[in-house]
């Protein structure tokens, strides 16, 4: 059994411990501490190159939302050309992003071959809803989407993706 220890401690004059420790682990400390500072400075200058992952562009969702509100405030005059407009008028229980999932659930089943993704779709229906009933309140100064309201929802390849798309495109009072 080899006893033999890695440091070796002796007592001083005043009967405290000492703690030698091996040339060879001092220097190899020293070395490490030297190395990460050098690194350290050399972040801080910006010596270290790390390309940065692409920068991904707004979501599809987002892309959706944007195009029907440039259409909303007039900024373009047409939504892409195979886009078409539904018109629903609110019921009872209703608000404009129950309408608008069933307007999604009833193109998918019109076209099981090129659906609406659901979890994409209902990130475009709520946000273009809270957009388009900040506009309605902002025009007319009321905030309550009532039944008997109308919703438009759009329904094709909005953001030019290839793939289908849905948002609520406009809120109007039609009994006034």
């Amino acid at each position: 059994m080899n006893t033999e220890r890695f440091t070796s401690q002796n007592n001083n004059e005043d009967d405290r411990p000492v703690i030698e420790i091996p040339k060879s682990v001092v220097k190899i400390g020293a070395v490490a501490l030297a190395t990460l500072g050098v690194a350290g400075i050399a972040n801080a200058l910006g010596l270290f190159y790390s390309p940065k992952s692409p920068e991904k562009g707004p979501s599809p969702a987002h892309q959706v939302a944007q195009v029907v509100e440039n259409y909303s405030n007039g900024i373009i005059t047409e939504l892409p050309k195979d886009t078409e407009i539904r018109t629903v008028t609110l019921e009872e229980g209703e608000n404009p992003t129950s309408v608008a999932e069933t307007a999604m659930k009833e193109y998918n089943e019109e076209n099981p071959e090129n659906k609406i993704d659901p979890n994409e779709a209902r990130s475009s229906i709520y946000e273009t809803a809270a957009y388009m009933k900040d506009l309605y309140k902002s025009k007319t100064g009321n905030s309550e989407v009532q039944p008997g309201f109308t919703v438009d929802v759009a329904i094709g390849d909005i953001n030019g993706d290839g793939k289908p798309s849905i948002a609520i495109a406009g809120i109007k009072n039609e009994s006034k």
